[in-house]
Parts: structure tokens; sequence; C-alpha cells
């Protein structure tokens, strides 16, 4: 019994780490790099992006927790505004995401939680699509599946390094291929403009309870 107990664990960790996507570097640019994977059961891609930024956590945080800000860098975004603040690290957002023609827009509602990690200083970023809180509109599909995860690592001299992990569906007719034709371009211009945002003085002197520099 003990023995096919242990093949049994053997087996389901075997199935965990073959689910995780094979990551394939298609962008390295300006210190950003992109890469795409595929996920299980799925045409779409999963995206990775890895780079250093001239930051602090608490900048990043602050950043990310201006909702109205993400027009200016978030690809394609055409409107966000905050729904509901939970706490000062967790709310909810609604963005509504340009589509080309003839597509209808998207728009998804998201839960925003940022925790850290006391003794590493790792920042933790969960954003994911929740279906509910917004009505939804006869012109817009409204996204149910996004999951994005940030993983913000300080390395001294006021750097941070980014591991960032997004997957998700648009929703409606949308060919896959499209879809995935845009998973290098909309991160990478992402990336960019985040950059530039930090880079302003806009945050510089943001401090917050939940997050130690």
């Amino acid at each position: 019994m003990k023995k096919i107990i242990t093949v049994m664990l053997i087996s389901c960790l075997c199935t965990l780490v073959h689910a995780q996507p094979v990551w394939e570097l298609k962008k390295d640019k300006e210190g950003i790099k992109v890469y795409t994977g595929s996920i299980p059961n799925s045409n779409l891609k999963a995206i990775k992006v890895t780079c250093i930024l001239n930051s602090s956590l608490s900048q990043l945080a602050a950043l990310l927790l201006d909702i109205k800000a993400h027009e200016k860098w978030v690809y394609h975004t055409k409107t966000s505004y905050l729904v509901k603040q939970l706490s000062a690290n967790h709310l909810l957002y609604y963005s509504e995401l340009d589509m080309p023609w003839p597509l209808s827009n998207r728009d998804v509602v998201v839960e925003i939680n940022i925790s850290q990690q006391p003794g590493s200083k790792v920042m933790n970023v969960s954003a994911n699509a929740v279906g509910h809180y917004v009505p939804l509109q006869k012109d817009k599909v409204r996204v149910s599946l996004s999951k994005v995860n940030w993983t913000v690592t300080p390395v001294g001299n006021n750097q941070i390094s980014v591991e960032y992990i997004a997957q998700a569906d648009p929703g409606g007719e949308v060919p896959a291929w499209i879809v995935n034709s845009f998973s290098t371009k909309g991160p990478f211009e992402t990336f960019e403009k985040l950059k530039e945002m930090l880079a302003s003085s806009a945050y510089g002197n943001t401090q917050y309870d939940f997050v130690k520099d």
C-alpha cells in the first residue's frame, strides 16, 4: 500500500510539473524580456515578462494602486476606475480595453491584492478577473478569465527585479491566432510605459504600512 501511495504522489507531482508552461523567449529589448508559454488544454499563450526596474517596492505598489493612471501605461486601456477599496492593499477596479475593428471592446473587473514576505521583502501582486460588481454592457464583452501574478524582489540601489506572469482569454469570437499575435507587443509596450511612469516624480515619496523597502 505504501508503494502505491508513493507512486501516486510522484505521478501527481509530475502532472503539476508538466502543467507549467515551457517558456520561449520572444523579445529581448531595452532590458525587457517577453516570453510566451503553451497552456494545457488551451490554444492561447501564457505570458511572462522579466526586467529590472529603477524603483522601490513602494513606488511600484503606488503605481499599481493608482487605478486611473492605468489608462496611461497598460496596453490598450481606454478607461480604468476604482470600483471598491477593500483595504489599503486590496481593491477592485474596472477597465475597458480597446479592440481593433470590427471586434467589440472588452471590459473586466479586477481584484488586486498586494502582499509582502516579511523575511525576504519579496512583494507579491495578484490581479485576477472577477465576473461581477459592475453590470454587463451590451456593446462590450466581459472578460471572465484574466490571471496576473507579479513577483517583485528588491535587488539594492533602489532597483527591483520583476517577474510578471499573465494568462487571459478575451472571450467572444476572437481566433486564438489573433490574440497570440499581440502577446509580445502588448506586454512589451506596457512595461516600456511602466518604466517611464516610475521615472516620474509622482510616486517617489510614497510609503505604505504593508510594504517595507
